[in-house]
């Protein structure tokens, strides 16, 4: 495959999706599959072993341009660790706070992106852009996870103040 190919831009586009919209509904379609157990990790392990994984495997996508039979196993192994990544987000076991994801997906976000940028770099300014392009998901659910989270610390808060109004109202 050439750098910068219909192929090698589709192919890096299918990374991109894999990571960030494959997976994630994959835990969400699955959430109540007990095997999750198993990959969910520590949001501190999750997120440092998945962003060294995944730009390793952009890494070496962009540099050897594996035949179909190793790409097959390298997308595969891909989606296994973007499942670890989203598990700490979107799971059940060990689930972080709501401020909890939205920071986690705020930091993974640039260095994920990083890894596009690498493709670029090693000249398939296409390939590393659709890449690119194909994790926009991972920022619109931080967006929408953080917007969740303010929404229910201001109800949360009205509800506090709401009760103090009434405590401190004279009875009739």
């Amino acid at each position: 495959m050439m750098p910068g190919s219909t192929a090698d831009v589709a192919e890096m586009a299918l990374m991109g999706l894999e990571t960030s919209v494959v997976a994630p509904l994959i835990v969400l379609l699955l959430r109540s599959w007990p095997g999750w157990r198993v990959l969910t990790w520590p949001a501190v392990v999750a997120l440092p072993v998945f962003l060294v994984g995944h730009a390793a495997i952009t890494a070496w996508m962009a540099v050897v341009m594996p035949p179909v039979l190793p790409d097959v196993g390298v997308h595969a192994a891909l989606v296994a660790l973007s499942l670890v990544f989203w598990l700490p987000v979107l799971g059940r076991d060990r689930r972080l706070s709501d401020a909890g994801r939205s920071v986690y997906l705020f930091l993974a976000m640039p260095t994920m992106d990083l890894a596009g940028v690498f493709v670029v770099l090693h000249g398939d300014s296409p390939g590393g852009l659709a890449m690119i392009v194909a994790m926009l998901p991972v920022g619109l659910v931080a967006v929408l996870l953080t917007w969740r989270w303010i929404a229910a610390e201001t109800v949360a808060e009205r509800s506090v103040h709401d009760a103090a109004l009434a405590a401190a109202s004279p009875v009739r």
